[in-house]
């Protein structure tokens, strides 16, 4: 029960993010999980080795209402 860090993204780099996971990597996934992949990214810019896990939480279904998609 320890978190090692905290990193901060807005809403817009969750909005790329999710937006990234769709046309690049072919998962259709929402904000949080949009969230995750762009602060795993911004991890991996101050790592130089190991592993970064981010897990995908949510769907891109919920969003298709929204101007996400």
């Amino acid at each position: 029960n320890k978190v090692d860090q905290i990193i901060e993204v807005s809403e817009e780099e969750a909005t790329i993010g999710a937006r990234n996971l769709a046309s690049k990597h072919g998962v259709f996934a929402g904000m949080s999980s949009g969230g995750a992949f762009s602060a795993a990214l911004k991890l991996a810019e101050q790592l130089t080795e190991g592993y970064i896990v981010a897990i995908v939480c949510d769907r891109g279904d919920r969003y298709l209402s929204s101007q996400l998609y």
